[in-house]
């Protein structure tokens, strides 16, 4: 299976753009805008002007796309929660600590279990199509990888992390925020996967539902670890690309090199961390593959007075 193959699969999991890895989660960045009303007429018609101010918006997580669908969270619906809270600048600085130690403690847990979450990512895809039998094999393998989730679970959720720096009312803020898009995902999931069932779902059918949307945010942030790999990698060599003048179409395809980079790390198949010389020569080399023969003329002098002025004394 290629390097790009997980994230594939990731996306068919929760579907969702990569996140900049020093934004927060999609969806979930800033303070929410207040709904902007439509202009009044004017004259004797004009009733009196009501301004929603943001501070009476409401919080939440349950973004829309033009489709009335929801847009895939690339989190944990509590960390998205988290961080729609309205946090001044040091409980924010706080939050993103503790993302950034949970984050790294889901990428080590990625990382050693690389292939169950890839086999519960193609279980999930092709359960629709399954016999009964494999299907209760398929759940069977996806209940072993929350199983082996357990260390990170025992964190206890974001909001839980979070709950030294959060004030009570922030708490069951972000928790409300969870309940309702839990609810509403929940929705659309029975809507998609059972339309033609009427009253409540028996056992079987909610768990199916329970444990699609555990899968769904496990893959989110399977992508996003990805992407932060990716971003994080892509920034040591920023001084040489920004010299290259690439045009749309290379930068993106450098930005898939560096998600395919990440991938092997994940894969064990590069050694994560500092690059040594030869593996920052290897992507010098596949660099060159995507330039025009002007940018890898640009590249070599590069190259050659780096080389130049490490030897100096």
């Amino acid at each position: 299976m290629s390097s790009l193959a997980l994230i594939a699969i990731c996306a068919g999991i929760a579907v969702a753009p990569p996140a900049a890895a020093t934004a927060p989660p999609t969806g979930v960045s800033g303070s929410p805008v207040a709904p902007v009303a439509a202009p009044a007429p004017g004259g004797v018609l004009a009733g009196p002007s009501v301004a929603v101010s943001p501070a009476e918006a409401k919080l939440t997580i349950i973004d829309r796309g033009f489709d009335g669908m929801l847009e895939p969270l690339d989190a944990e619906p509590e960390t998205a929660a988290v961080f729609r809270l309205k946090l001044d600048d040091e409980s924010l600085r706080a939050v993103e600590a503790r993302d950034a130690a949970r984050s790294k403690a889901f990428s080590d847990f990625v990382t050693a279990h690389y292939d169950q979450v890839l086999a519960a990512g193609s279980d999930l895809q092709a359960m629709r199509s399954m016999e009964p039998a494999d299907r209760a094999a398929a759940f069977g393998r996806i209940r072993k990888l929350f199983a082996d989730m357990q260390p990170f679970n025992a964190r206890g959720t974001f909001i839980e992390e979070c709950s030294e720096i959060l004030t009570a009312e922030q708490q069951t803020d972000a928790r409300r925020m969870v309940t309702e898009w839990h609810t509403a995902r929940k929705t659309e999931l029975r809507r998609e996967i059972f339309s033609d069932v009427t009253g409540e779902l028996d056992r079987q059918a909610d768990e199916r539902l329970e444990f699609r949307m555990r899968l769904e945010s496990i893959g989110g942030m399977v992508k996003r670890t990805i992407t932060q790999r990716a971003d994080s990698r892509k920034a040591q060599f920023e001084d040489v690309t920004k010299r290259l003048d690439l045009t749309p179409e290379q930068t993106e395809k450098v930005r898939n090199l560096f998600m395919e980079i990440s991938v092997q790390e994940i894969q064990g198949k590069r050694e994560p961390g500092a690059y040594s010389m030869r593996e920052r020569q290897q992507i010098f080399g596949e660099l060159a593959k995507i330039l025009d023969e002007t940018q890898r003329g640009k590249l070599r002098d590069m190259i050659i007075n780096r080389g130049a002025s490490q030897q100096e004394p």
